[in-house]
């Protein structure tokens, strides 16, 4: 089965050439695409050193989507361009699916090691804290089936994994995949995971938070 790996990107010079490097020579993969959404730095030239890079208006969900459209694979794999996968990555994702699941996430360790990043680590591995950086993987076929991700809604990775869990038992792969701190370390760790749950909170009880959304999270790059 042939993953294909969709990297939604803005601004992400900083980190892309070391996360395709990671993808392309440690875990061999063999489609990676790039959505970038319109970035003004060194992103696009950095990333077509590696792959294939499609444009894309900004927004993650779009830009997935776009991706998704663009991809041949079997399985699509949304990683972060700050994210990189744990040893043996999309091999785990391909035994999983072998072994019947139909989609998942990896478990997630922030590459800053504050004793309270470790402990909001240890949350993802509950269902109900799976965000977008720690890795979705699903088949083409239930992701066609589910309509991809939602363009409209602030959260769309929340909303991605509600509706997965309706059709299927996401699987959780132990290993974890490796993210960035720096929105934690620019904004400060209480402060944002206040900010975090304080707007989860609000969009679970169904307030529209888009525009305090956009306000409260900057661009951290």
């Amino acid at each position: 089965m042939k993953i294909s790996v969709i990297i939604p990107a803005y601004n992400e010079e900083s980190t892309i050439h070391k996360t395709l490097e990671d993808l392309m020579v440690r875990h061999q993969a063999e489609e990676v695409i790039v959505v970038d959404g319109g970035s003004t730095d060194n992103t696009v030239a950095l990333a077509k050193e590696w792959t294939k890079v499609i444009r894309s208006q900004k927004g993650r969900a779009r830009q997935m989507n776009r991706g998704a459209e663009e991809a041949t694979g079997d399985i699509f794999l949304f990683l972060h361009a700050d994210t990189k996968l744990p040893e043996q990555g999309l091999v785990r994702i391909r035994r999983a699916i072998e072994g019947g699941a139909k989609g998942g996430r990896f478990r997630m360790r922030f590459d800053h090691r504050d004793w309270l990043l470790r402990f909001y680590e240890s949350y993802t591995r509950f269902h109900v804290f799976s965000y977008g950086d720690q890795g979705f993987f699903v088949t083409r076929e239930l992701f066609q089936k589910l309509g991809g991700f939602n363009e409209s809604v602030p959260f769309e990775d929340i909303d991605f994994y509600k509706r997965l869990r309706r059709l299927t038992q996401p699987v959780i792969i132990k290993e974890p995949v490796v993210t960035s701190a720096r929105r934690f370390c620019g904004v400060g760790c209480l402060r944002q995971r206040f900010i975090n749950l304080f707007l989860v909170g609000l969009y679970y009880a169904g307030f529209n938070v888009l525009r305090m959304k956009e306000k409260l999270y900057p661009e951290i790059r």
